[in-house]
């Protein structure tokens, strides 16, 4: 009765307060398996956060634990209370109930194994004695002995917790490294990040980082692929198709989005913050000493390099040098209280050497040293900027073409001039480099020493293929995209001198030039779209190399903009008449599917905007917008009859769109009209009180409501509202058609926009300390003696006991079309990573449903990682899909993705497959021996690759390892996973690892769409 009465609590405990559902996944494990620490255990697997549904990828992110539980003395639960699997079924507990009580899934299989033989198998009174602990909420795991310790009352899913602390901005106080190459930075702090191989940029000072990059220059590009800046491949299907979906590791695969030097880690880690390098490494202002794109790396790495200490410099030198140059800032010192003019300068002078290297590790491109001496330190006054350097130092082995008969110096064997004798001329600080060391000294150096980056060096193999150009008088050669970069690459600079260099190079490859149509030149694609006329002006008077979809859409009809309200078609003489995209718009229906609630007025009178928002910030009948009044200064609601009557009924006529919308084919950047005895004008929000005629006009409304100091209205409703007004100039170029139902008012829209929990900024920093981009977990190893121990939950990005080294991974973007035959067949997507042994070891797989009428917009995102840390180099890796019939199981067709260049950290792949018709007739194939099972051709694969598909309890590359299949009766099993488990494939009314959960979900859902999780 005391179980009954306490379960019947733990039941009502749930119901009442609605706490968060987590199930661990992978717990049961045995110690044969813990010598492999690459193997995935007591992993979280929780959706990431979607905010667009329409453009999102969908993705399912594994935080998992890299140290094995066993090494804790985890003491026995006393507090709370355990049942036995026979103790369940007495009290007719489901394994739903179970699942719904944050078990682990091992536990809820095993109850549910324990179910389906309780009578039929002798192994069922083995199984009656194991159990569950019924946890005391928020603790889960096996033994109740964990705990996240961002759990908040209010949360009630798991995905809300992990999505709210990941708002927070990542700050890290330490790198995360990536140690499976060994580079040698000349540093003991600084340590190499992903980003950073293959990046175009030496930073290791045996240049290993770039070594076998030469690889990716001969790389070969499908006919229907698109070569991204990095030289890697993906689909062209994938190019320009969302501006905030990246598929090109470098974001070249984007046209309408401006590559980002540094990205906000304020979300989770998916591919959008951890697949991406920003590998621009000069931002104009100062010099990334990294391609990554976190942003508090690049400040991290400048600290380091100061604060490492050169060999021949002690403790009390250096403290004093930074001290003397005011470097607190950078350095996080406290500096002794003494005077500046006497105690420093003798601690210098008695303590530091003749000359030094500050910072004692590379600045650049692995072997270009800054080198001061004593005098130039004691020379510097104190309330100035950091001093320039005597001299740059690097190997006169990787780079020439300097002036000749200038007098050198040889220091720590490195070869020394004076920056004049480069030449070499430093900037002066100013307003925009701050007085920086970086933006004053590193920028110049980087920008005209850069042949010191010595790539490729007399690589015979890669300097005598077509994508690569040898300099002249010199044994290097570099990769053909890096001419006419407007960056030196050459010892004497020829690769840079364009109307000298074979039209063959240029004109060759239009992904990295741009042949301009209004002179015979040709420009690097870097040169597009970056404020100067390259090319110069068409006819139009429109700059020829402007944005390319840009100036296409000006001159290429799309459906979308037809009388969408906004000219964007250059006009075109028909007849003796002038017609653009907005022409003959009389009978044109201007709120459809491409133009509801996408923030712009393409109805004049905003009649595709209005019951849009759902929190407005004023309650108005349907129908009706919300603007500021011009009697009261006050947010007001005006009728959908009043927008666009020629009349101006609210501030800076935004009820009257035309007054400042362009007529021409270029995009405006303003949307307040003012008006006075004398004149009009347009201008932005920004301005509206500081424009003449508009502060002559809004007088009295500025005077009310306007901060001149911080430039923003007092009143924050109505600030917001005028921010959110969107500039013509931010309207999207192309917009793909959604099969979506129109809105006609979104106020029924549950939406919630969700801001982070008030967890304390040093709750967030101290475990960001610990768990890098990781989760802290919470062990309890005695609850008697309150005894705890912490270790993280990494993404699949990272690992380690602090999540503070970085996984080699292949991150891949799938994407389906299927046949007219199969637009409402539900399949079952099966993929794995293997590689070519004789065992075909599945290294890590991933499964998901896909319903082409659900999901035929939707990108899949998969992590796929190696069973072995670092991945074995000598294998070669493919990714093997299977696809299936989910409620037939019959298998439709298999696809093939060769991973190549195995050296490369990580592998981006973008993929679009086209699922085969059901009448197609699947290729066998009698050229390969399978012993247990039939030879099958991969579908849609060029070389003609077969591969052994085996009958079911046999696994291998030839179908020639037994195993014995644990899936359920009802479902397929596949193959043998790395935990020795069996790799099934269920049923649509089936989930689970083996199979043996039904999904209630589906079961009374006809239509096949889980509601409320993962099918």
């Amino acid at each position: 009765m005391l179980f009954m009465n306490y379960l019947l609590y733990f039941i009502l405990f749930y119901e009442i307060n609605g706490l968060p559902q987590i199930n661990l996944d992978l717990t049961h494990w045995i110690s044969n398996i813990e010598s492999n620490s690459s193997l995935q255990h007591d992993c979280l697997h929780v959706a990431a956060w979607i905010e667009n549904e329409e453009s999102d990828p969908y993705e399912i992110i594994s935080y998992c634990m890299s140290e094995w539980p066993s090494q804790w003395n985890i003491k026995n639960n006393n507090q709370d209370q355990y049942f036995t699997f026979a103790q369940l079924y007495q009290l007719n507990i489901s394994s739903e109930q179970l699942y719904l009580w944050s078990t682990p899934l091992d536990i809820i299989e095993y109850y549910e194994l324990y179910l389906n033989h309780r009578l039929i198998s002798n192994t069922s009174v083995v199984m009656a004695i194991n159990g569950f602990y019924n946890c005391t909420p928020p603790r889960f795991g096996p033994l109740c002995q964990y705990l996240l310790d961002i759990y908040q009352s209010d949360h009630l899913t798991l995905n809300e917790m992990i999505h709210d602390y990941y708002l927070h901005e990542y700050q890290p106080t330490t790198l995360t490294c990536y140690i499976h190459l060994e580079c040698d930075r000349g540093s003991i702090s600084l340590c190499l990040d992903w980003s950073e191989i293959c990046d175009g940029i030496v930073d290791c000072r045996n240049g290993i980082d770039e070594e076998y990059c030469w690889q990716l220059n001969i790389n070969q590009c499908e006919d229907d692929e698109y070569r991204c800046r990095n030289e890697r491949c993906i689909q062209k299907i994938f190019v320009n198709d969302n501006p905030d979906v990246f598929e090109c590791l470098d974001q070249s695969d984007e046209r309408f989005s401006y590559p980002h030097f540094s990205i906000d880690m304020n979300s989770e880690p998916t591919f959008s913050k951890e697949d991406v390098t920003c590998s621009k490494r000069d931002t104009r202002l100062r010099i990334k000493m990294t391609s990554s794109c976190a942003k508090n790396r690049i400040d991290l790495i400048e600290k380091l390099m100061f604060t490492d200490k050169p060999q021949n410099v002690s403790d009390e030198c250096l403290l004093a040098i930074h001290c003397y140059w005011n470097m607190q800032g950078l350095l996080d010192l406290i500096c002794p209280n003494i005077s500046f003019d006497r105690t420093f300068t003798e601690i210098i002078d008695q303590t530091c050497p003749d000359m030094m290297y500050i910072p004692s590790s590379p600045v650049l491109f692995g072997h270009i040293y800054f080198l001061y001496t004593k005098e130039d330190v004691l020379k510097h006054n104190p309330l100035r900027p950091i001093p320039p350097p005597r001299y740059l130092c690097y190997n006169d082995q990787l780079c020439s073409g300097f002036y000749l008969n200038r007098t050198l110096l040889t220091f720590n064997n490195a070869t020394c001039r004076r920056s004049e004798d480069f030449p070499l001329r430093f900037n002066l600080p100013n307003r925009l480099n701050g007085g920086m060391w970086n933006g004053m000294y590193a920028l110049h150096s980087f920008t005209y020493l850069h042949q010191c980056n010595t790539v490729n060096h007399n690589e015979p193999l890669s300097c005598n293929t077509l994508n690569m150009y040898k300099c002249v008088n010199s044994s290097k050669c570099i990769s053909k995209n890096l001419l006419c970069n407007e960056i030196n690459d050459c010892d004497y600079k020829d690769d840079e001198q364009c109307s000298l260099i074979e039209d063959s190079y240029l004109n060759s490859d239009l992904h990295h030039f741009k042949q301009c149509t209004t002179q015979s030149i040709v420009i690097h694609a870097t040169s597009v779209d970056d404020g100067i006329c390259n090319c110069g002006l068409n006819e139009y008077g429109v700059c020829d190399d402007k944005e390319f979809y840009d100036n296409y859409i000006k001159t290429n009809i799309l459906f979308p903009t037809i009388c969408d309200g906004f000219t964007e078609l250059i006009p075109v003489e028909i007849g003796e008449r002038y017609e653009t995209d907005e022409t003959e718009c009389d009978y044109w229906i201007c709120n459809n599917s491409y133009t509801r609630c996408d923030g712009f007025w393409n109805c004049l009178n905003g009649a595709d905007e209005v019951d849009c928002d759902p929190s407005p910030a004023l309650s108005c009948p349907l129908h009706n917008h919300i603007c500021v009044s011009p009697e009261i200064y006050q947010l007001m609601c005006l009728p959908l009859k009043q927008a666009n009557d020629g009349n101006i009924d609210c501030v800076g006529a935004t009820d009257e769109p035309q007054l400042c919308r362009s007529a021409q084919f270029s995009k405006g950047n303003v949307n307040i009209y003012c008006r006075n005895d004398e004149k009009s004008d347009c201008t932005t929000y920004e301005n509206l009180c500081h424009d003449p005629v508009c502060n002559e006009t809004n007088y009295d409304f500025c005077e009310k409501n306007w901060n001149y100091s911080s430039s923003v209205l007092i009143d924050s409703d109505i600030d917001k509202f005028f921010r959110q007004r969107k500039l013509e100039m931010d309207k999207l170029r192309v917009k793909i058609f959604s099969l979506g139902k129109i809105n006609n008012s979104i106020k029924k829209n549950t939406t919630i926009i969700r801001l982070p929990l008030p967890i304390t900024q040093e709750i967030i920093r101290q475990q960001q300390q610990h768990c890098h981009r990781g989760l802290l977990l919470r062990v309890w190893l005695d609850y008697e003696k309150n005894l705890t121990n912490e270790t993280c939950l990494c993404p699949p990005s990272f690992y380690g006991s602090m999540c503070q080294y970085q996984n080699q991974r292949i991150s891949l973007t799938l994407q389906f079309q299927t046949y007219a035959d199969s637009r409402q067949t539900l399949f079952a997507i099966v993929v794995l990573l293997i590689d070519d042994s004789d065992n075909r070891l599945i290294h890590s797989h991933h499964q998901f449903s896909y319903l082409y009428i659900r999901d035929c917009q939707i990108k899949f995102n998969i992590y796929l990682l190696y069973l072995t840390r670092p991945k074995d180099e000598k294998k070669n890796y493919s990714i093997h899909i299977d696809i299936y019939e989910k409620i037939s199981l019959t298998y439709r067709r298999s696809f093939l993705i060769p991973i190549q260049v195995s050296f490369l950290p990580v592998h981006r792949l973008a993929v679009q497959l086209n699922i085969p018709r059901t009448t197609d007739t699947i290729e066998r194939c009698v050229n390969q021996h399978c012993i247990h099972g039939q030879c099958m051709k991969y579908s849609d694969h060029r070389n003609g690759t077969t591969f052994c598909q085996c009958n079911q309890d046999w696994a291998g590359r030839y179908c020639n390892i037994s195993h014995h299949c644990s899936c359920s009766n009802d479902s397929l099993c596949t193959g043998i996973l790395p935990n020795n488990r069996s790799l099934c494939v269920c049923p649509f009314n089936k989930w689970g690892s083996q199979c043996l959960f039904q999904s209630r979900v589906c079961n009374s859902n006809q239509n096949l769409t889980c509601l409320n999780g993962v099918d």
